[in-house]
């Protein structure tokens, strides 16, 4: 392992070596000559690829969101935990596995911000519910506490519906909720419908921001920010196809067969065939 020192430093492969880069340093290495891959190599390498797009799609889809709550080491920390995801999926055989709902809970927690979480700014977890109506609610702590000596925080909801199959996303927004630091009053219960077709991430953004002459602005403090995953929601359940019993047990008649006058004995007449179905 060699450092680079030159005032113009790359990443990827020039020649015979790579240079790449670990945290704020710049390293290189000798590439290899030969690169061998058994059947075992190749098969782990296809369920690495499909949890690299499965998370190049979570990121793609939440990229709005993920400019207040990033950092460098979140490609590798979703990467990591969604390959153990589709490891863990015993229906599939090495190579072909997919992210499954049931594996799917090993998400819930997962932090794009992992300097700070929305339990250091809410002073507690949210509870999420299921309504009446099929929608979700969440619920928030009676308390809220002051880490980043902001005036505000800023609260969202958000649903991120997947479908890794087909590679689409579908988000749903709730509406964004700002509270003041220091006023007693009641948290609102923030409210979600989102569809239930796919596997559903239940998401919640926390953002403190301060008052300047009646205009917030967002602390760019990196733990003043917070995206975690607080629910994984499973696809519902498509309600079955109920199949009617007939008594009438008969066959289907699906072709009349046409009826034909047989020939007279006297004359040379020929058979004039009938067919019992109208006209037109």
């Amino acid at each position: 392992m060699a450092r680079q020192e030159s005032l113009l430093k790359f990443t990827g492969k020039l020649g015979n070596v790579i240079g790449y880069r670990n945290k704020k340093d710049y390293l290189l290495r000798s590439a290899s000559s030969v690169v061998r891959q058994t059947s075992a190599t190749k098969r782990a390498a296809r369920d690495f690829g499909t949890a690299s797009k499965a998370g190049r799609l979570i990121r793609h889809a939440l990229s709005e969101f993920l400019q207040h709550s990033y950092d460098s080491s979140l490609t590798n920390r979703l990467n990591k935990t969604l390959g153990e995801i589709v490891r863990a999926d015993d229906g599939h055989k090495a190579g072909v596995r997919i992210p499954v709902a049931a594996n799917m809970q090993s998400l819930r927690g997962f932090r794009f911000n992992h300097h700070t979480g929305i339990e250091h700014l809410l002073g507690g977890n949210p509870v999420v519910g299921n309504n009446d109506d099929g929608g979700i609610s969440i619920s928030f702590p009676e308390t809220v506490i002051n880490n980043n000596k902001a005036t505000h925080i800023i609260i969202k909801a958000i649903a991120l519906s997947v479908n890794f199959t087909q590679q689409t996303t579908r988000q749903l927004s709730s509406e964004t909720v700002v509270i003041r630091y220091g006023e007693k009053q009641i948290l609102p219960t923030l409210t979600l419908n989102p569809g239930r077709k796919d596997i559903t991430l239940l998401m919640l953004e926390i953002q403190s921001c301060y008052e300047v002459n009646g205009q917030l602005y967002q602390c760019q403090n990196r733990k003043g920010s917070a995206l975690d995953i607080i629910a994984i929601l499973p696809p519902a359940e498509q309600p079955k196809e109920i199949k009617r019993k007939y008594r009438n047990k008969a066959p289907k008649l699906r072709v009349i067969p046409s009826y034909v006058q047989p020939a007279r004995r006297s004359g040379n007449i020929l058979p004039v065939a009938f067919c019992s179905l109208p006209e037109g």
